[in-house]
């Protein structure tokens, strides 16, 4: 669906690097070395704020930009998403048997028990806390929350075409923040992860790309010009409500930054305003791994979770070293799975034909 621009597969690797050292305690390591200081973990929580967005823009923008080409987007709707709902439904029978720590309950417990007692407790939670569950990430969906609500945002928007509402977007965009920031304030979700908010979010960052879609090539200046200020903006953002609510560090982590979605957008803008950057890296190469490596990531982390304990605590950022681990270990195992033609296509999505 891109056009496998440089600088926006470069983006796309430092996004999806960013998403796993998320995942392995990054923040929280650099909390611990940096004495809590408020400037340096708000930088480390932004590292999270740069990758999800980003993602979500990128799918807005480029799903928006085949609709001027195709021009029938329930059409283009149902190809995009299919091969993403079975990819859906995969990884979560795969995440519903696996446990945190599988390799070490496969050497105790054998490989039927362990996955068997694993498969039951997850059963359970989804048959009883299935909606939430979808909506906020929870065990055993993770991470995988990404994809059904990626799906919702593009649907969203495509009934907005088809029904000529597309000049409600900007309002839209503003109702969908407002909304997000008045569940998390109001409904308590500092202490635990936002439900409808996550899904309001995902909405608005889409709605952002699908909106830039329409818009003339940006200028350098203009992309620089948002990084410094959503970054700027975060951290005020971040300092005023430390204070006024007087957050702990680590509940700021699940807060909707609004300086973070400028931040992200000013990436993106860069991405566009310099398509030749990164060129000449490894990362465009890299970027073609990248939907494997994110759906296949949290399986590889409890794989290699046997080693964390080895490091210990002994070893400064830590969590960062395991990402880079877990971060190779996720691009072999794709491309274990893209060799085999029956499982090529829980890491792939296929090629459809116009």
């Amino acid at each position: 669906m891109t056009k496998r621009i440089a600088s926006i597969e470069s983006f796309r690797v430092l996004a999806i690097f960013a998403v796993i050292l998320c995942h392995t305690g990054f923040v929280a390591d650099l909390s611990q070395l940096a004495d809590e200081s408020l400037p340096i973990v708000l930088t480390g929580y932004l590292v999270w704020w740069v990758g999800v967005p980003y993602f979500f823009i990128t799918a807005g923008y480029f799903f928006r930009q085949s609709l001027f080409t195709d021009g029938n987007p329930i059409a283009r709707l149902r190809r995009y998403v299919t091969p993403f709902a079975w990819m859906l439904f995969d990884w979560m029978c795969i995440y519903t048997v696996t446990s945190p720590y599988w390799p070490v309950e496969v050497f105790r417990q054998g490989l039927w028990q362990s996955f068997y007692s694993e498969a039951l407790k997850n059963l359970h939670l989804l048959a009883t806390q299935n909606i939430s569950l979808f909506l906020a990430g929870g065990r055993p969906i993770w991470h995988l929350w990404f994809l059904p609500a990626f799906m919702f945002g593009l649907a969203t928007l495509t009934l907005m075409t088809i029904c000529r509402m597309e000049k409600y977007l900007a309002p839209l965009i503003i109702s969908l923040y407002v909304l997000a920031l008045t569940e998390e304030i109001a409904g308590g979700r500092f202490n635990s992860f936002p439900h409808v908010g996550t899904w309001s979010i995902a909405l608005l960052l889409t709605a952002i790309g699908w909106l830039f879609a329409e818009r003339e090539q940006p200028s350098a200046t203009v992309a620089w010009s948002l990084i410094i200020a959503g970054y700027a903006a975060a951290l005020m953002e971040g300092t005023v409500m430390n204070a006024i609510f007087h957050m702990v560090l680590q509940t700021l982590r699940w807060h909707f930054f609004l300086g973070g979605i400028i931040l992200a957008l000013g990436i993106f803008q860069l991405a566009l305003a310099k398509p030749k950057l990164g060129q000449s890296t490894p990362f465009p190469f890299l970027a073609q791994f990248t939907l494997g490596v994110y759906l296949s990531h949290i399986f590889v982390l409890y794989a290699v979770r046997p080693i964390n304990l080895i490091l210990g605590d002994g070893i400064p950022l830590r969590g960062a070293l395991i990402g880079i681990i877990v971060y190779i270990f996720s691009i072999l195992f794709t491309v274990v799975l893209m060799r085999i033609p029956i499982l090529k296509y829980l890491v792939v999505r296929p090629e459809w034909k116009a």
